[in-house]
């Protein structure tokens, strides 16, 4: 199975992909040395800003269960699946707790969940 079925299994169009063996570009697609050795496809969900990252992931479990078959076969021919989450810290001291029923649908899907924290430092437009 090849990952040009995730558009249509997910209905989403991806914001990058490309297959084992096709010559490398950037993501602006400039030529890059050498050919990808992997395949890759991404996209992104939208997430209303004032939700709770715990509501999200709770609402992106349940729509990614609704695709469990899809997952179990790519993780079974030896793909992987991840869903990338950038956390941006409010203040000092942020966090947020995952429920151990949570982490358990994600891993059932046999999906990574990645995050990247980002402090205030890390802004734009930070001194």
């Amino acid at each position: 199975m090849g990952l040009s079925g995730c558009s249509s299994e997910f209905g989403l169009v991806p914001t990058r992909q490309w297959s084992v063996g096709q010559e490398r570009t950037s993501p602006r697609g400039k030529p890059l040395e050498g050919l990808w050795e992997e395949s890759y496809w991404t996209t992104s969900l939208e997430i209303d800003p004032d939700e709770a990252i715990e509501i999200a992931l709770v609402r992106i479990a349940q729509w990614l269960s609704r695709h469990e078959s899809f997952l179990s076969t790519h993780n079974i021919s030896g793909g992987s699946a991840g869903l990338f989450i950038g956390f941006f810290l409010e203040g000092f001291n942020s966090g947020f707790l995952l429920e151990p029923s949570l982490l358990a649908q994600y891993t059932l899907l046999g999906v990574a969940l990645e995050f990247d924290l980002y402090g205030l430092c890390d802004a734009p437009d930070a001194p």
